[in-house]
This record gives C-alpha cells, sequence and structure tokens, in this order.
C-alpha cells in the first residue's frame, strides 16, 4: 500500500468544505515513511515551496500522511457530492 502526503488548508471552499492539496509525488511504502519525510527539517521547505507555487499563500492547517486508497476513495465521493449523486 502506497502513502502519499496530504494538506489540508485552514480555510473553506466555497462550499464549505475543507481544501486540499495532495501530493502525488513522493509516494512512500508505508506510514512511518512517510511521516518521517513530513516531519524532516530538510524536507519541509521543498514541500512548502511546492505547495506556495500551486496554491499561494494560504494558511495550513495540517499536514497528513494517509494511504492511496483512502486518498482515492475521499476524492471519489467528493466527486459524488459536487455533481450531487449519492451512489
Amino acid at each position: 500500500m502506497k502513502w502519499l502526503i496530504v494538506v489540508v488548508f485552514a480555510n473553506l471552499s466555497p462550499l464549505g468544505e475543507k481544501e486540499m492539496y495532495i501530493f502525488t509525488a513522493p509516494q512512500f511504502d508505508d506510514q512511518y515513511e512517510c511521516q518521517s519525510d513530513i516531519s524532516n527539517p530538510e524536507v519541509i521547505p521543498l514541500l512548502a515551496k511546492k505547495v506556495l507555487e500551486e496554491n499561494g499563500p494560504r494558511p495550513i492547517e495540517r499536514v497528513l500522511c494517509l494511504p492511496e486508497k483512502s486518498v482515492n476513495e475521499f476524492i471519489k465521493d467528493h466527486n459524488k457530492r459536487k455533481r450531487g449523486t449519492s451512489a
């Protein structure tokens, strides 16, 4: 199972949902490797730079490591709600 870095922003989207940024690379083989990366003082500036480039300056609530499967399920569910379908 692969693990991904997910940044949760402090602000809400126009629909009232938390906005997020999902790193598709790097991917990690386990949670501990991912957690180690997001807490590494040498890596943090690189992650912050990428988030700033993609999203501009926005307040970050937290940075998480989540299984790729959970992220994909969340995206699928979010897209269904966005379209107004429930199945």
